[in-house]
């Protein structure tokens, strides 16, 4: 009975925003995580740009200091909300219990960008939703060391010029991504915005191809158009923007849905190694 009382107890306590820098320095040795060190690194830098950004960090009763155990909740101006979430522990109990505290009723969420790791929280999390249907997608996780970004050869071709992507392209961008909807035009924005991108144009400054940063600070929405397939574009916004991220720093990191073979076998090609499977539910 006791027991089933301290379960009911759980509650999820904010981190207010001027500790986020705590929890950034305690995921220092995870640079490489989907949900770690990026990940925050990232909304620090967008909460401060955007102080009114729809965003909140969450710890089970207040305690994230001993382990690192957060949530990480986002708006993009729609119902469906990203969670993202990890733990520091190796034992995934108080990250489970965190995930059984989220508010079930009209706000959705997709739990977002998570490691193989923490798959068993999750699935504890999709046993609780039993009356809804998740579906969950997998990716292959995918990094670049650094001296594999410098030797990549960043110059276009003819006639083709590169630059970093405009907040009037987001429409472009968002109407070709598979996973874009009239919600998340804002969020496309913010990444164009926010984050470092790289886009290709021709002479008359139509977009070809492009390719952004993720809020866990890998590439993404990678995409060329139709008419300039074929043309090596794809793997050129790749390396630019792998460049871009090395010289600031950072890691170099790319989620690539694991049954896109064509993507891997680019991402491959150019002597990305896969380091790890990265999923999203909702």
């Amino acid at each position: 009975m006791s027991e089933q009382l301290d379960i009911n107890c759980d509650s999820l306590i904010e981190i207010a925003p001027s500790e986020w820098c705590i929890l950034l320095n305690l995921y220092a040795n995870k640079k490489t995580e989907s949900s770690g060190y990026p990940l925050i690194s990232n909304y620090i830098k967008w909460q401060g740009k955007e102080p009114d950004l729809d965003i909140q960090c969450l710890s089970l009763n207040g305690d994230w200091q001993t382990d690192g155990t957060f949530l990480m909740i986002v708006g993009n101006g729609s119902q469906r909300k990203m969670v993202f979430f990890n733990t520091l522990s190796e034992s995934l109990e108080r990250l489970t219990k965190a995930l059984l505290c989220l508010p079930s009723g009209a706000v959705e969420y997709l739990l977002h960008d998570y490691s193989q790791r923490l798959v068993p929280a999750v699935d504890a999390y999709i046993r609780k939703c039993a009356n809804r249907q998740l579906q969950t997608t997998q990716t292959a996780w995918y990094k670049a060391s650094k001296e594999l970004v410098a030797t990549f050869s960043t110059e276009p071709p003819a006639g083709i010029q590169l630059r970093s992507l405009n907040t009037a392209d987001a429409a472009i961008v968002n109407g070709n991504w598979p996973y874009g909807s009239k919600d998340s035009v804002q969020f496309v924005k913010r990444l164009i915005e926010y984050n470092v991108s790289i886009g290709a144009y021709d002479a008359y400054g139509k977009l070809l191809a492009w390719c952004l940063r993720l809020p866990i600070g890998a590439l993404g929405l990678l995409q060329v158009m139709d008419s300039h397939r074929r043309l090596g574009l794809g793997s050129l916004m790749v390396r630019v923007l792998s460049s871009k991220i090395s010289e600031l720093g950072d890691e170099v990191l790319a989620p690539v849905v694991t049954e896109n073979t064509p993507s891997r076998r680019l991402f491959e090609k150019l002597g990305f190694q896969k380091i790890d499977n990265v999923y999203w539910t909702g």
